[in-house]
């Protein structure tokens, strides 16, 4: 028992080592490896967090919230990236983690495993994200990463014109 649920915590952290590899190699999205690495640290403490409380039988009670609909409330503005949502969106950004995959669906189908997620919802959420960012569904293609391509250079868009020149249909500059 305590094996299967240690393996959530070993395939965390190697997912982490891998997304600092990718880092590493692409350096034009810094900020996004950064926020990315903490966000799977964060669910790993809190998968933790929650095995434990789940053996001990301490989990807190569900909390009913009461309905604010209507209400407006000031908030502040995200400061944090949002990530893809499409399934296995990770798997182009950081190809180093496709080796995990396996593993996490190996993990995914034992019985412990789905009975503690049937019983925590709250791992069930977690659980949900660290799939969707994984996992791609038999069937659909794994996405591919769009960069944003502009050519030429805006700042030799200036000289191009004043060259008399444009941009062909095979992205070549031509003359006018």
């Amino acid at each position: 028992m305590y094996l299967l649920m240690q393996t959530f915590h070993s395939i965390l952290t190697l997912l982490q080592a891998a997304i600092a590899a990718a880092s590493a190699r692409d350096r034009s999205m810094p900020m996004f490896f950064i926020e990315l690495w903490n966000r799977v640290g964060r669910m790993g403490r809190r998968l933790e967090k929650l095995i434990a409380q789940w053996r001990a039988g301490t989990l807190p009670k569900a909390r009913v919230l009461e309905s604010q609909a209507g209400e407006r409330r000031e908030r502040a503005p995200r400061t944090h990236l949002r990530f893809p949502k499409a399934h296995g969106w990770l798997l182009p950004r950081a190809p180093e983690v496709a080796k995990y995959v396996a593993l996490l669906e190996t993990l995914l189908s034992q019985e412990e495993i789905v009975r503690f997620l049937d019983e925590v919802p709250a791992a069930r959420r977690i659980v949900g994200v660290l799939q969707r960012m994984l996992i791609v569904p038999p069937g659909k293609a794994a996405p591919k990463m769009r960069r944003e391509e502009v050519w030429p250079p805006l700042r030799w868009q200036e000289t191009v014109r004043q060259a008399g020149m444009h941009v062909g249909s095979r992205g070549r500059l031509e003359w006018n």
